[in-house]
């Protein structure tokens, strides 16, 4: 009752039987157990409990390497955005030490002639307040009346003189 096996039968087991029946096989042969053919249900249950783990291996596997390049890429977007914010801290760093610089700058134009000439190798010039200044005009004024003639020098304490009783007059009025 054998009947001869076609050449779609023979393809069948070659492709899915070949290589597990040929492993099966030679460790029987190897073996020699008592029961050979439980042995080899045994073998065979084994054998696809083993292809299961293989494969569930394999796709934890590349599971593993998907995310790991994931990972790598994240990094790389991580640091991509250190580099950006540190790029970002350094530019307005920049503007700030330029806008100090720039107010500095303005703050030295703006410096009044006392403190620019206390500054090495300035000329020292005295302060001159208004009273000083109203003194010296006053002087000013004396000096070429004295220069001209005498006649002149009596018409100026006269006009003090009117001066200071302007001044008075309202006062002695309000009293």
């Amino acid at each position: 009752m054998v009947r001869s096996l076609g050449a779609m039968d023979t393809e069948y087991l070659k492709t899915h039987l070949g290589s597990c029946m040929t492993e099966c096989l030679a460790e029987v042969a190897e073996k020699r157990p008592l029961d050979p053919i439980e042995f080899i249900a045994h073998w065979l249950y084994k054998y696809k409990e083993n292809e299961a783990y293989l494969k569930q291996e394999d796709e934890k596997a590349e599971q593993l390497a998907s995310e790991r390049e994931e990972a790598a890429r994240e990094m790389e977007r991580q640091e991509k955005m250190r580099e950006e914010a540190d790029r970002i801290l350094r530019e307005e760093e920049e503007k700030k030490r330029e806008l100090i610089a720039q107010k500095e700058a303005e703050a030295q134009q703006e410096k009044p002639v006392k403190e620019t000439s206390s500054m090495p190798g300035a000329p020292t010039l005295e302060t001159v307040t208004e009273e000083m200044e109203a003194a010296d005009a006053a002087a000013a004024a004396e000096k070429p009346v004295e220069a001209e003639g005498e006649g002149e020098e009596a018409e100026a304490p006269a006009e003090e003189e009117g001066e200071k009783e302007e001044q008075e007059g309202p006062a002695a009025e309000e009293q």
